[in-house]
């Protein structure tokens, strides 16, 4: 019995499976090629349908939440945060950031992060953790 073909089945497999890294390839090409919209990231739309987007985006404006700051490289504010804004910021936990916004309402904004220590169980290594993502923003 003769196999013949087991050369260029081999062969076609080969490229067949080449083929399949071209759409992926193609995709990584366009997006070098793209630059990224120069806009600050904004809160746009509403709720389950809202996004990040830049200001001349269509929708209407929202805040960003504390996550969405974070990962636009934005800094959560303290002032405004939530305990959901503040738990993921590095050093927080679910606990701490419930006491911070519970310390807050109790004894009023805090004027720096650094204000940030009269909350217990922040201490100076989780304060600096906290410190690069955080800034003090509003009432």
């Amino acid at each position: 019995m003769h196999r013949g073909g087991g050369m260029a089945r081999r062969l076609a497999l080969a490229i067949l499976c080449l083929l399949t890294l071209v759409p992926a390839s193609w995709r990584e090409l366009e997006a070098r090629r793209t630059p990224a919209p120069a806009c600050a990231p904004e809160g746009r739309g509403v709720a389950p349908r809202h996004w990040i987007g830049c200001a001349a985006d269509p929708g209407p404006a929202r805040d960003l939440t504390g996550r969405e700051r974070l990962l636009s490289g934005l800094p959560v504010l303290l002032n405004q945060a939530s305990p959901e804004d503040l738990a993921p910021v590095p050093g927080f936990t679910a606990r701490l950031a419930v006491a911070a916004v519970a310390d807050r309402l109790e004894r009023g904004p805090f004027s720096s992060v650094e204000d940030l220590t009269r909350v217990r169980g922040i201490g100076p290594s989780r304060l600096a953790q906290a410190r690069p993502y955080l800034a003090v923003g509003g009432p």
